[in-house]
């Protein structure tokens, strides 16, 4: 306990909050990123109470920083006022709250050169992610049978790896970063066990990157890869650990392909004996690499390669690329990335170099004919999606534009974009300096690289609405425009100290922050309250108990009066004791609040028509229609009715 330092609580405590959130489906429900808000800013309020925090103010980089991201949260917020879901759109507000509130408790949390920590954090937690993410699918009954999930839900994605977080692509964001970040530990941990330990965890996340068969996620690591060498010291050293994690991880990759149902079909009975003897392999390789890292690091300590030789490294990888793509026919790439899905891929038909974007071009054309609709506010926040079902060419049931970007644009227009543009050009500006910086500490360059991660995934996919995946950007960018990333002052060492007398400036910050934490908590607690009422009131419901029911959602209609989803439930539970007049008027209400969602028409016309009102439902049916004409159950609904 005595050698316990400040440091080890902090990188704990950055482990086991990252690696819990990605166990809780990533932090994808209402719930679990409410209650993350609602802990982050308490311990905002903690931290600024107590007064353990640095001396020294934030840099200007981090208030340009957090000024953005706190623009694009009031944007968001004031675009429930022309927005379509109001309370879609407060779901959204409460996401950017936690990430605000992830910002400024890295910021205000560190002092200057004290990013290490949290990179040792974050690089235990998404190891551990991996660990979890490959047992899940060699011994699926201890994880509660995650691949059955998907079978049943997506059928088409059987095979990719999903677990923890639930999507594949997401999950492969966060394992390009575990394997940047376990490179870079495997040369500037501080112990000769913490470097072995780094590279023996490397095969485990390079098999799962390649499981999840994601193509961005390998680009997202490919991209990465290129910073971190532009940008750190110990290139040789980082290109050893390179070789070894990489060739321990294609080692397992050339063993899994020996096992077609484990990899393919891990629902299949022969799966169970594979995953078994899959996990012995595993063990067995990471022991081994284990045991040859610790053999090695004597010797790669003080490793270094002629200039002259990376020149030519460099300028041949250069060289094998350029060739692999053209070789690729890129013309022919463009042309497939913008062809629409014609039909679901059956499950196992995939591959790292299959062609099509699995609709993306049509996802990101409609989020610009979107802003090209409303390009100063954009369609409000949670708007793409109903612009998406009325606009859509292709029959894909899309709810979000796969781009954090496009859908930016979509629903916020050139202001929200603005803010976002602003917030990510000052990480990406201010880490690329700070990384280049002679007196930089060396964690910058990792920062700088995962953040590169983590905005190329978002660039291409939904991986903002995954607070398990997104928060990691934001840890970063804190660390990159904060104090965490500058050079320790040797004449001012870093002290933290109770009672400190503090400027007027500082005491207006701080009156300001308090004010945000105190808004953000109420805020995701009436959303935490909200979610358990609706649920309490499904529950309820379903064992029969319909006074109950309708008591938790009309509690649940008081504390998000701006809601559609309370008031359908209610709809839904007086429908249940055939009170149809009062459920008529619960749909209404519903869809006064939520316009253009067509599910709560079709939802109307079924009361109407139990009411005995058939020309009321035929209306909905049809105004179903017009928000969303390619659906089969509208269309059905329509020829039923008549």
């Amino acid at each position: 306990m005595r050698r316990l330092k400040p440091q080890h609580v902090t990188a704990a405590a950055v482990a086991v909050s990252c690696f819990g959130l990605a166990l809780a489906n990533g932090g994808f429900d209402g719930t679990t990123f409410a209650a993350a808000a609602l802990t982050v800013w308490l311990g905002v309020i903690l931290l600024l109470a107590i007064g353990l925090v640095p001396r020294a103010e934030p840099p200007v980089a981090a208030r340009v920083a957090g000024l953005c991201l706190g623009g694009l949260v009031a944007f968001t917020a004031l675009s429930l006022l022309w927005g379509n879901d109001a309370g879609h759109a407060f779901e959204d507000v409460v996401r950017l709250l936690l990430y605000v509130g992830v910002f400024v408790l890295v910021v205000i949390a560190c002092g200057r050169g004290e990013a290490r920590a949290w990179i040792n954090g974050l690089g235990i937690a998404l190891a551990a992610v991996a660990a979890v993410a490959l047992l899940a699918r060699y011994e699926p009954s201890l994880f509660g049978n995650p691949d059955a999930d998907v079978a049943e839900r997506l059928p088409a994605a059987l095979g990719r790896l999903t677990y923890p977080i639930g999507y594949w692509n997401a999950l492969a964001a966060l394992m390009a970063t575990a394997i940047l970040l376990l490179t870079w530990l495997g040369v500037f941990a501080r112990s000769r066990a913490g470097r072995t330990v780094a590279v023996a965890a490397m095969p485990l996340a390079v098999l799962a990157l390649w499981m999840t068969d994601s193509r961005g996620g390998v680009v997202a690591a490919a991209i990465a890869f290129v910073i971190l060498a532009a940008t750190s010291v110990g290139r040789a050293r980082l290109a050893a650990n390179v070789l070894l994690g990489s060739l321990s991880g294609i080692v397992l990759i050339v063993v899994l392909l020996g096992f077609d149902e484990l990899r393919d079909q891990p629902t299949a009975e022969a799966a169970a004996g594979q995953g078994d003897a899959m996990l012995v392999i595993t063990l067995a390789l990471v022991a081994a690499m284990g045991a040859a890292r610790w053999w090695l690091d004597p010797r790669l300590q003080g490793f270094e390669v002629s200039r002259r030789l990376a020149i030519g490294v460099v300028a041949a990888a250069a060289a094998g690329a350029l060739v692999l793509v053209v070789l690729s026919d890129p013309i022919q790439r463009i042309d497939d990335f913008k062809e629409p899905p014609r039909a679901v891929a059956p499950a196992g038909d995939v591959g790292l170099l299959r062609g099509g974007g699995s609709g993306r071009y049509q996802f990101w054309e409609a989020a610009v004919g979107a802003f090209e609709d409303r390009p100063i506010g954009g369609q409000g926040a949670a708007g793409y999606t109903p612009y998406w079902l009325e606009h859509r060419d292709v029959a894909i049931p899309a709810t979000r534009a796969h781009s954090l970007p496009f859908e930016t644009l979509a629903e916020l227009g050139v202001v929200g974009f603005a803010f976002l543009v602003g917030f990510f050009a000052t990480g990406a500006v201010v880490g690329w300096r700070r990384a280049r910086s002679p007196g930089a500490p060396p964690e910058a360059a990792p920062a700088l690289a995962v953040f590169g991660v983590g905005l190329a995934a978002s660039a291409v996919d939904w991986t903002a609405d995954l607070p398990a995946v997104f928060a990691v950007v934001i840890i970063t960018a804190a660390l990159l425009t904060g104090p965490a990333t500058l050079a320790p002052d040797g004449s001012r060492p870093v002290r933290r100290v109770f009672g400190e007398v503090r400027s007027r400036r500082r005491f207006a910050a701080g009156v300001a922050v308090l004010l945000v934490a105190w808004v953000s908590i109420c805020a995701a607690g009436l959303l935490l309250l909200e979610d358990r009422k609706v649920e309490s009131s499904r529950d309820a419901a379903n064992r029969g108990d319909l006074a109950a029911a309708l008591d938790a959602a009309d509690d649940a209609a008081d504390l998000e009066p701006w809601a559609a989803e309370p008031r359908t439930q209610q709809a839904l539970v007086y429908e249940l004791q055939g009170d149809y007049t009062a459920a008529r008027e619960a749909i209404a209400e519903a869809i006064d609040r939520a316009p253009r969602d067509y599910q709560l028409r079709l939802i109307a016309a079924r009361i109407d028509t139990e009411a005995g009102d058939p020309a009321s439902a035929k209306a909905q049916v049809a105004s179903a229609r017009a928000l969303n004409p390619l659906d089969p159950i509208v269309r059905f609904a329509e020829e039923y009715r008549g």
